[in-house]
């Protein structure tokens, strides 16, 4: 009896196998990866991509998502989970909180890597395949990764001591060095080459775990170990207590002591670039086909100067993760390139109509080195400012004689709210800019509606269109 359901399961998994192999050959499965940083709405999009899909046929407003507009969708299921040791997508869960009575409220985020799989039932437009059936069925698999985690990937060309370099030049920024204090003093009264001490380690690793994430609350975007902020099943490992050293250890101790307290750290910092860096990278990293990349410029211009340019180099850094370039059949099946980009500006229903090309161009000033190398090896690239879930409208009040538009929504507690919230500046600010900024973009609660309705947007039907539109034809 075991050895039959063995060789049931192992002829199941080689069906599978075998059945992604083909979907792919015929480019037929599209794997996206969905990338961004803590709050650029990562759970937010993939909640309303689903959706928008599942209901696209059901009033859902795809004007400009082609096979919708032409009725060539026949339907959309969501499908087993593919890769059983990632966490399953809660889009159940998501939806039931934004179905909330009387108060919607946000999803929770997402605290690690999850993945969630829809079939899309097509009817062909063109090619040969055409000629052998009418309908076809899309594979599409979304991948949600935590950009934090993505930050760490530089630290696979840092040994310990440029690493603990890197993290004193941090420290010294005025910010950081406010929030720093409390473990720098710490650090100093350690004896980094008495005997290692793990309770002693394990208690400096929490004071630094609380530098950062401090650092990320005040709107900070470089953080490493991205995984001390965001620890998934890593929570409580001893892999994430190590710290970086003071420099005068440094110069004091060409080598670690053996058995120290320096050479401990410096042992748990190269096991977690190779037990916990390289193998996320290599697992994930080399597959993807479609990726977007999340970016809550509001946020960062609400926070300041320091906030906002982190939040660039920040992106820059998440770029040198992926592998860009054309896409052929050979290489999809063997080792796939991303062969189209988004870089989008999320909350665009935060700020009104008019200031929406200033969010999309500001972005593309952020990006604009990035964004020409990767155009360069053949890349598609769009820059883009959309609302997965639509929280505002707009409205018309009076100042000072003119009518001016505004935005009309809830706080998070429920309170009605009108507002202008302010312009956004078209590049990359001057300094000026900071000492004079007179904005304020809210934070809303999700909009009241009908369990029954597609999820409200902005531009969510282009960003399909520019995604999926070419593999549905």
């Amino acid at each position: 009896m075991i050895p039959n359901e063995m060789h049931r399961k192992t002829l199941s998994s080689l069906r599978n196998k075998a059945q992604l192999a083909a979907n792919r050959m015929t480019d037929q499965h599209v794997r996206l990866a969905v990338t961004g940083l803590s709050g650029a709405g990562k759970t937010a999009f993939i909640t309303s991509l689903v959706n928008q899909l599942l209901e696209a046929n059901h009033g859902a407003e795809l004007a400009f998502f082609s096979p919708v507009r032409h009725g060539r969708i026949i339907g959309v299921q969501r499908a087993s989970q593919p890769d059983l040791q990632l966490a399953r997508f809660e889009y159940e869960k998501g939806m039931d909180a934004l179905n909330n009575a009387p108060l919607p409220v946000w999803p929770s985020p997402t605290r690690g890597v999850s993945q969630i799989r829809l079939n899309i039932r097509y009817r062909q437009a063109k090619g040969l395949r055409r000629l052998v059936s009418d309908t076809a069925t899309l594979v599409l698999d979304i991948i949600d990764y935590p950009g934090e985690w993505l930050l760490d990937l530089p630290l696979l060309d840092m040994d310990f001591t440029q690493w603990s370099q890197y993290c004193a030049v941090q420290m010294q920024q005025p910010l950081r060095q406010e929030l720093a204090a409390d473990f720098l003093t710490h650090a100093e009264q350690i004896d980094w080459a008495a005997d290692g001490d793990e309770m002693a380690l394990e208690r400096l690793a929490s004071q630094y775990r609380a530098y950062l994430r401090a650092s990320k609350q005040a709107g900070l975007e470089l953080i490493q170990p991205g995984r001390f902020v965001l620890p998934g099943e890593l929570e409580g490992a001893p892999i994430l207590q190590f710290v970086p050293v003071p420099e005068s250890v440094l110069k004091a101790h060409s080598e670690p002591p053996k058995g120290s307290n320096l050479e401990l750290v410096t042992e748990r910092f190269r096991q977690y670039k190779e037990k916990v860096v390289k193998p996320f990278y290599r697992q994930y990293f080399k597959k993807f086909d479609r990726q977007i990349i999340l970016v809550d410029c509001l946020s960062a211009l609400n926070r300041g100067k320091q906030s906002f340019y982190e939040l660039q180099e920040a992106i820059n850094w998440l770029l040198k993760s992926y592998d860009y370039g054309s896409n052929s059949l050979i290489r999809r099946l063997f080792s796939s390139r991303i062969d189209k980009l988004v870089f989008a500006a999320s909350k665009a229903d935060h700020i009104t109509p008019d200031q929406q090309d200033n969010l999309i161009r500001l972005l593309e000033s952020m990006v604009h080195s990035a964004r020409q190398d990767i155009a360069y090896q053949g890349c598609t690239i769009q820059t883009t400012a959309f609302a997965a879930i639509r929280a505002s409208q707009v409205g018309k009040a009076d100042y000072q004689g003119t009518q001016i538009s505004v935005l009309k929504g809830r706080d998070l507690e429920g309170n009605a709210l009108t507002l202008y919230p302010g312009d956004v500046p078209s590049s990359c600010p001057q300094e000026s800019f900071w000492q004079h900024q007179h904005f304020e973009f809210p934070a809303f609660s999700p909009p009241q509606r009908s369990a029954l309705t597609a999820l409200p947007h902005i531009r969510m039907d282009q960003l399909l269109e520019f995604l999926l539109g070419d593999k549905l034809q």
